[in-house]
């Protein structure tokens, strides 16, 4: 008897497409063709950008965008919508109503990926009608003077901080953290901090990020995990940030593979521009290297494919979280990722090296660092713990929004 994966390849030879679940016979219901989905993805995404008001009204001078692209499927896959939509909107018109100013961070001093410049030179020569800039991961100490250095390990790395050049006090920072994931969370949260910093610069009302419903999925069980659960409003909603600029996700209606499939349907496709960063796509669950980001994409990457609603339902879910009005914030933010503090904060046991005794930690000594985020650098964990979004609403000072239950 032939396996259902031949019958499948056989499917795939005869120009007949083979269905996804059993591979054993050809598809009988196609939703849509080519065009059409092309359309889906472009009507999900403009329906965000209206939604949130990107767009200004005729007697306003143009809204300033800041779009950060990594070279991903979803960043492109945006700024191919919202170039269309503006030239679109620039023959009905004669005008646009906002204007785009695209950002790339350059991270190749801690992560591993391909030469930018030949891509970054054909995304400018593709969409000319756009402002661009560039910026090294390292260029964020150019802005931060307020990291916390009471602890061990940030003392080593940011003692010679006036000496060394920014890529050595960058390198030698993220050296020193304990574990692969305290350096990954570390990466993220200096990348955030200097987007919002250049918005700002650059006089941005909007940071528009590509991220997925998949990409937004990962991140919510992640930092649910890291303990930082409480920021799952600000990290994966659109809405204020406390930094006074407006993060916006229009592609948080698509699926990951919806975002790669559109790449390849775009005309001209989008496939040439796309910039390859090492990945862990087939993670071993037991090496030490191992983060928990690595797990969620995982994990994620697999339950999308057979079980869309599972990570449809988790992005869904976590939108129910409303962060606090303006007024009834404390007003104090953390010195390393720029949230608001959790109010009531009990402490952390210092978990130390592996069967070290624990002590108690005086967060008071972190300088108004959060109690994820001294997390990364010292290897504490907090107090206390308990499961469910009710909880890390509770204790978070947020609220689950009754009317979207």
């Amino acid at each position: 008897m032939r396996s259902a994966r031949a019958m499948g390849e056989d499917a795939a030879i005869n120009g007949q497409a083979a269905c996804a679940r059993c591979q054993q016979s050809n598809v009988s219901i196609m939703v849509r063709n080519e065009d059409c989905f092309k359309r889906y993805v472009a009507t999900k995404v403009n329906k965000r950008v209206e939604s949130n008001k990107l767009r200004a009204t005729f007697k306003d001078a143009p809204r300033s965008l800041l779009l950060p692209v990594s070279f991903g499927s979803s960043s492109l896959s945006l700024f191919h919508i919202l170039d269309q939509q503006l030239r679109d909107q620039k023959n009905r018109t004669g005008r646009c109503s906002f204007q785009i100013e695209v950002l790339f961070v350059d991270q190749a001093a801690v992560v591993q990926q391909d030469e930018y410049e030949e891509v970054w030179k054909s995304l400018k020569e593709r969409f000319p009608s756009h402002s661009y800039s560039v910026a090294r991961l390292e260029d964020v100490f150019d802005d931060i003077t307020d990291l916390p250095r009471d602890g061990p390990a940030l003392d080593a790395a940011m003692t010679d901080g006036t000496i060394l050049s920014k890529q050595q006090n960058l390198e030698n920072f993220l050296s020193s953290l304990p574990s692969a994931t305290s350096r990954t969370d570390m990466i993220g949260i200096l990348r955030s901090r200097l987007i919002t910093s250049l918005a700002t610069d650059h006089g941005c009302e909007f940071i528009l990020y590509g991220d997925s419903t998949t990409r937004l999925a990962e991140r919510t069980l992640s930092e649910t995990a890291k303990g930082r659960g409480g920021a799952i409003p600000w990290l994966t909603a659109d809405g204020q940030s406390p930094h006074g600029v407006r993060t916006v996700y229009p592609m948080r209606d698509l699926l990951r593979k919806e975002v790669v499939a559109y790449v390849g349907m775009a005309d001209p496709p989008l496939t040439p521009l796309l910039l390859q960063q090492k990945g862990a796509p087939n993670v071993v669950t037991s090496s030490k290297n191992t983060t928990i980001d690595d797990l969620m994409a995982q994990y994620f990457g697999s339950v999308e494919q057979n079980y869309p609603s599972v990570v449809a339902n988790v992005v869904r879910t976590s939108s129910r979280l409303e962060a606090p009005l303006p007024k009834s914030r404390a007003g104090r933010l953390c010195s390393v990722c720029r949230l608001p503090l959790a109010q009531g904060t009990e402490g952390l046991r210092w978990s130390g090296d592996q069967g070290a005794p624990e002590r108690q930690v005086d967060l008071g000594q972190s300088r108004d660092a959060a109690a994820s985020c001294y997390e990364s650098p010292h290897g504490a964990i907090p107090s206390s713990s308990s499961s469910g979004f009710q909880h890390l609403a509770r204790t978070r000072g947020f609220s689950l929004a009754r009317d979207s239950l």
